[in-house]
């Protein structure tokens, strides 16, 4: 099988988006060829039966260039695959589809977020079918939706072997773009309570600015953790995706205050694959965390209170030090959500 992926960047460095090089990867290793047909391209392919073509963003292409290089790109490599895959990006499906339909080749998506438009309603109607990780994250209601679980590379992330070695201070992480949207600002001010209630805490946000406007917000953040007194246990890094184990390895919490607005953070599963006792306002893992401890690793949204409370809870118990719970948290991640289960997935229905 050959298979024609559109998506928004190639680039096995980046922070967001570098953890669907390793999809294509593993695309690769069960077919042919993969052409990826991407906005911007920032890293070459390891494997040689992978070729991507961008649409021109890393050189500065304006809407046209990156209008017309899709449409070249497209041209180049839709006669010779069998399937097309576009992932995260209704517009792209709307932009193939008449080309598609001429070449006569079904076009999937890979959609999880929470936004729905007009572009995603009109998307699902020229896809064959719709992938997505939750049946929240993919909200229009269709027989094409497929609800298949996340990709985590449950090999990437696992549990260290020092997993259990008691730690004088307990690490924190929040891992997310930089963004008002992640939360980052909340999760600050709890961390800074905390420490003036006396707990030996840090936190490291791990995460970049993707949007020039956010930068302010990132000016914000410093800010504020200096005002609140806990400059000192507040560390922000920008590491590439490969990195982000690294810190996973290291530390003992994760906190993503994302509300429930579609699907599943990524990042939450990643950590439970690590062995890191995670704590999220997203609602939709009432229904992933085992029942008995699901209530206690979900906070209200927006509720500073409620986070601090349910924080107070985990350090207090030690509950990253409960073998029995971290075992049954990346258990969870290796059966519904790996991306080698994914990945065949994706495949059995591409060939139906």
């Amino acid at each position: 099988m050959k298979l024609l992926v559109i998506t928004q960047k190639y680039d096995i460095n980046d922070s967001n988006l570098g953890a669907f090089v390793g999809w294509w990867d593993k695309l690769a290793e069960r077919m042919e060829t993969v052409y990826v047909l991407t906005l911007e391209k920032r890293s070459e392919p390891t494997r040689s039966n992978i070729e991507v073509i961008s649409m021109g963003k890393e050189n500065g292409a304006i809407f046209l260039g990156k209008f017309f290089r899709f449409y070249f790109g497209l041209f180049k490599t839709i006669w010779k695959t069998d399937a097309i895959l576009a992932h995260m990006i209704p517009k792209y499906v709307i932009l193939a589809a008449p080309v598609a339909l001429i070449f006569r080749k079904p076009i999937y998506l890979w959609y999880t977020g929470h936004v729905l438009h007009w572009k995603l309603r009109l998307a699902v109607i020229f896809c064959k079918k719709v992938f997505t990780a939750h049946e929240t994250a993919m909200r229009v209601n269709t027989p094409k939706r497929i609800v298949t679980g996340h990709g985590i590379d449950i090999n990437k992330f696992q549990i260290p072997n020092t997993k259990y070695q008691i730690s004088d201070k307990i690490t924190i992480l929040s891992v997310g773009r930089i963004t008002p949207s992640k939360g980052h600002d909340l999760i600050i001010k709890a961390i800074a309570d905390l420490v003036k209630d006396g707990y030996n805490i840090e936190l490291k946000v791990v995460g970049d600015v993707i949007q020039k406007h956010h930068k302010k917000y990132a000016s914000f953040l410093k800010k504020l953790a200096f005002d609140s007194g806990v400059g000192n246990h507040v560390e922000f890094t920008v590491v590439p995706y490969g990195k982000v184990p690294e810190y996973f390895t290291n530390a003992e919490i994760l906190i993503n205050a994302v509300p429930f607005f579609g699907g599943l953070d990524k990042v939450v599963l990643e950590a439970m694959s690590s062995g890191i006792v995670p704590l999220t306002s997203n609602n939709a893992f009432l229904s992933v965390f085992p029942k008995d401890i699901a209530p206690q690793l979900v906070f209200k949204e927006y509720d500073l209170e409620n986070l601090k409370n349910k924080l107070k809870n985990i350090l207090d118990k030690k509950l990253y030090l409960d073998e029995s719970l971290v075992n049954q948290l990346r258990d969870i991640v290796v059966r519904n959500h790996n991306l080698d289960n994914l990945i065949n997935r994706i495949i059995k229905e591409i060939e139906k």
